[in-house]
């Protein structure tokens, strides 16, 4: 089976497919890579008039789109990204496209602009092979939509090379320690950085030593910084920018995520796979990680409270009941193998090669 792998832009590629990538031509698939800028190891089709946003690039686009499937001799395009899927199912391929969705863009689906989102992922979905969720809430949308032989539900994402996301040893915790938070994430408006400032302000006015440290960069960075400052917490939090994501979650007590809604958080699953509980809103795709402990949205005051009662009573640094072992990557590669293999009749194929 010749795979065609897609993306808005070449960092997609990057940060999630390399490990799925090479579990397909482990199983003698071949592989061609397509974006609107170059994966880093430059090994990729750059399609010109793709990017990360809709543009007047479009007709350029479709034209590319089919260069790519004819000259690489593509039996299936898998795609990611709302940008890059939208075109490609709107290009008349002669082959066929599977959605990769790695979150549908509303959260409840009740609001005026969510309205929009869905008619036009109802009208996609007309020119659509096939489809992978990742969390609950989108799998269920889809299933009401789609035929249910042709929907795939990835429980963990795109998983995680467990090599380098090794579980951690706990940090101490006793009655003298300060309470040890990171927040990992884009400063953006999804992501709600404020709340997080809010949640500390709760835990300081319930007599919690904390500390949080902020990683990540973003448009709303130096608005946080501002606001870090002027609400006295520049002993407490710190936003440097970005850093190394295990060594942040290794070292601290505990994950504190604020977004609005997400796909299904990989910065939530890495906790879990060192060891870390995640405190975040019961929001689209969040509610579905392992052992994440939830308020209701937006409520500040009642994360913190959840937070502060895990810390007085040792809970936050007690072992996970989750078998981290189903986070490994291999297994989601596998299961979009065969999903794929099942839609294109496709079960053998020669040497892979990317």
């Amino acid at each position: 089976m010749r795979i065609g792998l897609l993306a808005s832009v070449g960092h997609m590629v990057d940060s999630f497919f390399p490990e799925i990538i090479e579990t397909w031509t482990a199983a003698g698939h071949s592989v061609s890579v397509a974006a609107g800028t170059p994966t880093a190891d430059g090994d990729s089709v750059v399609i010109s008039g793709l990017g990360r946003r809709p543009g007047p690039g479009a007709v350029t686009a479709w034209a590319g789109l089919r260069r790519w499937v004819r000259s690489e001799r593509l039996d299936v395009v898998v795609t990611n990204s709302a940008t890059a899927s939208a075109l490609v199912r709107t290009a008349r391929l002669e082959v066929p496209v599977v959605y990769f969705c790695h979150g549908l863009h509303w959260n409840t689906g009740t609001e005026l602009g969510d309205r929009v989102w869905q008619q036009v992922e109802r009208a996609l979905l007309r020119r659509t092979a096939g489809v992978i969720a990742i969390n609950s809430d989108d799998h269920a949308w889809f299933g009401q939509r789609f035929d249910p032989q042709r929907l795939l539900r990835l429980r963990s994402g795109v998983g995680l090379d467990l090599e380098r996301y090794r579980s951690g040893e706990p940090l101490p915790q006793s009655a003298d320690d300060r309470l040890e938070l990171v927040w990992i994430g884009e400063f953006s408006a999804r992501k709600r950085p404020h709340l997080a400032l809010d949640v500390v302000l709760g835990l300081e006015s319930r007599g919690v030593d904390v500390h949080l440290r902020m990683i990540g960069d973003g448009d709303l960075r130096s608005a946080t910084r501002e606001r870090i400052r002027r609400l006295g917490l520049s002993g407490r939090v710190t936003a440097d920018g970005p850093d190394t994501v295990v060594d942040a979650l290794t070292h601290s007590h505990g994950l504190l995520h604020t977004s609005a809604w997400e796909g299904l958080p990989r910065v939530m699953l890495e906790a879990v796979a060192v060891g870390r509980r995640a405190y975040a809103f019961d929001v689209k795709g969040v509610r579905d990680v392992p052992e994440a402990v939830l308020a209701a949205d937006g409520d500040a005051g009642a994360l913190a409270v959840a937070v502060h009662a895990d810390w007085a009573s040792g809970r936050m640094t007690a072992p996970l009941d989750f078998d981290r072992a189903d986070l490994d990557y291999r297994l989601t590669g596998d299961a979009v193998r065969s999903f794929l293999e099942g839609l294109t009749d496709r079960r053998t194929a020669g040497q892979g090669v990317r």
